[in-house]
């Protein structure tokens, strides 16, 4: 009986061992892949100017600490850029390309640890305006529904974030889905 349970136990820790194993392995395929994700498809050479011209927008000459970026994978291509202005040359860019009657948006639930997009602004140095709590409006912009100055040049849908991220100073962040291959 005893040498039974012995048996038993042995074989118990042997498959818990095997269970452990296998899940540690597979966790480790699974971190590997998002990592590989993570860094994978990045197109090179990419120009805020020329991201700019492929979704049809405008970048102020004020702009400094321009950036910007393009991922593509098996379901659409996204490009991210970003740059940053004076507080009121931002306010006059916001209000050239975003409807009067729309209003950005606060950041009221931002989730720091949650948020893993296809195109990550920290791909570009940058924290993800997504998980910014203070100071940030948002919105979304699409051709169809755009006729301001700077809206009625869109060639494809924005996500687009406005960040006053010191004083006198605006980051601006624009995503946008479905840009082509430059």
């Amino acid at each position: 009986m005893r040498r039974t349970v012995l048996v038993l136990a042995l074989a118990l820790t042997v498959v818990a061992g095997v269970v452990v194993t296998l899940a540690l392995v597979g966790d480790g395929a699974v971190s590997r892949a998002a990592g590989k994700e993570k860094d994978c498809c990045w197109e090179k050479g990419v120009t805020p100017a020329a991201l700019a011209g492929r979704i049809g927008l405008g970048i102020p000459e004020e702009a400094t600490d321009l950036r910007a970026a393009v991922k593509a994978n098996s379901r659409h291509t996204t490009g991210i850029v970003a740059f940053t202005l004076p507080e009121d040359v931002a306010a006059g860019y916001l209000s050239r390309m975003v409807p009067e009657d729309t209003e950005l948006i606060a950041n009221i639930a931002p989730k720091p640890d949650a948020y893993k997009g296809d195109a990550p602004f920290t791909h570009l140095g940058l924290t993800e305006p997504e998980t910014i709590t203070s100071h940030l409006g948002k919105t979304e912009l699409c051709p169809e529904d755009t006729s301001t100055p700077e809206g009625k040049h869109l060639r494809h849908c924005v996500d687009l974030y406005a960040h006053e991220f010191a004083p006198g100073r605006t980051r601006i962040y624009v995503r946008s889905t479905g840009v082509g291959s430059g």
